[in-house]
């Protein structure tokens, strides 16, 4: 998917678990960041072009690791804001714009290794845009 989707949906997913708790603003950003987080990974050179198009979508795009993070992630921008917003508030926010990513991955042709690392098996959702007869998970 493109880094445009993911910084919207993980912005107004944000937004939307964090309510009027903090202004919207820092939901909207907090998401945003969240939700394109995953795909720093393309910045790590594995060797070739080969090796950096198949390790893309592999341990930052993780189900797990993603989970075990996200309280880190909760308690840094908690302690960044300083609201009146303790950390424990802002983990779902966080939990969901990060796992909104790959979520949104799998509908690439590519696949993402969410099962890591349990699985290295790339899962996906086979859409056809020309015509959406049916959706296909091929797991």
């Amino acid at each position: 998917m493109d880094s445009v989707s993911q910084l919207v949906l993980g912005a107004a997913v944000s937004v939307a678990v964090m309510g009027r708790r903090v202004p919207v603003w820092q939901a909207a950003v907090v998401g945003a960041v969240c939700g394109t987080l995953p795909d720093l990974d393309v910045f790590i050179d594995h060797g070739d072009a080969i090796r950096n198009m198949t390790l893309h979508r592999t341990e930052s795009h993780a189900l797990l690791y993603l989970t075990l993070i996200s309280p880190l992630i909760a308690w840094l921008v908690a302690g960044l804001f300083r609201h009146r917003v303790r950390w424990p508030a802002w983990w779902p926010a966080i939990w969901l714009a990060l796992i909104t990513h790959p979520l949104l991955d799998l509908m690439t042709v590519y696949g993402t290794q969410l099962g890591l690392p349990l699985t290295d098996h790339p899962m996906r959702l086979a859409v056809f845009t020309s015509s959406i007869r049916f959706i296909r998970c091929r797991c």
